[in-house]
């Protein structure tokens, strides 16, 4: 039995041996090395933007819809891209307010503004979701828009209950 135990241990040691070194690359000889100097380095990007840019989804194939799509334009979308943004912010303001300064009034007011503005950005597409949702079951093609969608989604729900742990709502 401990034959066996052994012949695994050295037999799992043997394959992370081979692993690691056909991972590693060797060195550039000088005859290899670019005969440029070395650029520069890059400048410091500006200031990042108020809001995240929005990239859009690609769209889904699938079978034709039964049900046509509520309306969802790239406005509407980038406006919930902000919200998200803005929802973040408060967040990340309550709990700076909560372990800084121990100011919890002021921390669950802000973690309530960031909850109220979720709860209108799950109210504003409703009837979006409840259609993806169809689609998703019944493997109907999806518009670009629906798919990106679909990613600001898994982004609200893991900012809802981040904000709902920290007490907001």
């Amino acid at each position: 039995m401990t034959m066996i135990v052994g012949i695994g241990v050295v037999a799992a040691a043997a394959i992370g041996f081979f692993a690691l070194s056909s991972g590693s690359k060797p060195a550039a000889s000088e005859s290899q090395k670019p005969s440029t100097p070395a650029a520069a380095p890059a400048e410091k990007p500006a200031a990042a933007p108020a809001s995240t840019p929005l990239t859009m989804a690609g769209a889904k194939q699938g079978k034709a819809p039964t049900k046509p799509a509520p309306a969802l334009t790239q406005e509407t979308l980038q406006q919930l891209s902000a919200m998200l943004d803005k929802a973040k912010t408060l967040r990340n303001e309550s709990v700076t307010a909560r372990v800084g300064s121990s100011d919890n009034q002021a921390a669950r007011a802000k973690m309530n503004e960031a909850y109220d503005l979720l709860q209108k950005w799950q109210e504003m597409i409703a009837p979006q979701l409840q259609w993806q949702e169809m689609a998703q079951m019944e493997e109907w093609a999806q518009p670009a828009e629906y798919m990106t969608l679909e990613k600001l989604y898994g982004t609200f729900q893991r900012l809802n209950n981040e904000v709902r742990r920290g007490g907001g709502g």
